[in-house]
This record gives C-alpha cells, sequence and structure tokens, in this order.
C-alpha cells in the first residue's frame, strides 16, 4: 500500500493536520487558553510560520490556508481573511527560509512577532476601523496588539514542536550510489 520511506511523511502530514485543527480548537474555544490582560493568544499564526520554516513555502502555504481555514469557520469576520493571510505567511516564511535566512529560534520568533502585528493591525482595520470609525482605536491598542505581543512570546513552545515532528519523521534520504544505481538498473533490492 505505501512505500516504507513514504509512511513517515505520510504520519508527518497527519500529526501537522491534526496539530491546526487542535490548535484552532483551542484558539476559539472560550476558557482553554489563557487570556493575560484581555490579550488572547493566537497560536495557529505561528503554526503557519513555524510549518513554512521547517517543511518548506509549499508546505507552509497548504497548512497555513488549511490552519486559516479552520480559524474561518471557528471564528467571525471576513470570510478567507484568515486562510488567505496564513497560507501567504506560511509560504513567506518558507521563502525567506530557502533564500535569505535560517531556520533558528530567532528567525522564528522575529517572523512571528512582525506577522502578527501584521494581523492585527490589518484584522483591526477591516473588521472595526473601517466599520466603526474612529472608536476602534482603542481596540487597537487595547486588544489587538497586546494579542500580538501574547502570541510572539509564546511562539517558541510551537516551533520547538513544530522542528521535532520534521526532523524526526523526516524521510530517509537514499545515498548517490544506490541512486545511480537504480538508475542504471543494477539494484535488485
Amino acid at each position: 500500500m505505501f512505500r516504507s520511506e513514504g509512511i513517515p511523511v505520510f504520519i508527518k502530514r497527519i500529526l501537522l493536520l491534526l496539530t491546526a485543527i487542535l490548535l484552532a480548537a483551542l484558539q476559539n474555544t472560550d476558557g482553554l487558553l489563557p487570556t493575560f490582560f484581555g490579550a488572547r493568544l493566537m497560536p495557529l499564526i505561528p503554526f503557519a510560520v513555524c510549518v513554512g520554516l521547517c517543511e518548506g513555502e509549499t508546505a507552509g502555504l497548504l497548512y497555513g490556508a488549511a490552519a486559516g481555514a479552520f480559524w474561518d469557520v471557528c471564528a467571525g469576520g471576513p470570510d478567507g481573511l484568515h486562510a488567505l493571510y496564513l497560507a501567504f505567511i506560511g509560504c513567506v516564511a518558507g521563502l525567506m527560509v530557502r533564500f535569505i535566512m535560517k531556520n533558528r529560534l530567532l528567525t522564528q520568533y522575529c517572523f512571528t512577532t512582525a506577522a502578527s502585528a501584521v494581523y492585527a493591525v490589518l484584522f483591526w482595520w477591516v473588521s472595526v476601523s473601517i466599520p466603526i470609525g474612529d472608536a476602534g482605536n482603542k481596540k487597537l491598542l487595547g486588544f489587538y496588539l497586546p494579542s500580538a505581543v501574547v502570541t510572539a512570546l509564546f511562539s517558541f513552545i510551537l516551533y520547538y514542536f513544530i522542528r521535532f515532528i520534521s526532523e524526526k519523521l523526516r524521510e530517509p534520504e537514499r545515498s548517490e550510489a544506490k541512486i545511480g544505481r537504480i538508475k542504471r538498473g543494477r539494484d535488485r533490492s
């Protein structure tokens, strides 16, 4: 049914998808995650960033879109905004690691901080500032930006979890000699 080297990758994909579902349930159910002076933790943002950093831009895009879709289903607001935003930051995180940066905790922390702050301002602007006007400015400083700070502070836990899954369930690499024998048709194993 499955090739022997494909099973760890399949398990990793299922674990990441279950993690996204669990984080969406934790984030969108009142009382499951602690609030800090009214600021709420948004673990789906660092999830998309961490998957992009550890798995690459394609996985960051797909898992970010899935996590955003789970967020859109559970929460109110503009339809598809969360899915689009998390897919974008997951893909950008993967591209940044591929071409510019290294996958380190500091990279994840800086990227999650920036992504959380941009999300806070963007979502505040779309859902609060445009419909309400100037009265929504207090909500930006009292809820959205503190939530971005709390999310960034607790993102390292998720980074180590995603990195552990990524490293332990990696597809085994074949040696160059074996690949050459397979191409020439000499390998009988």
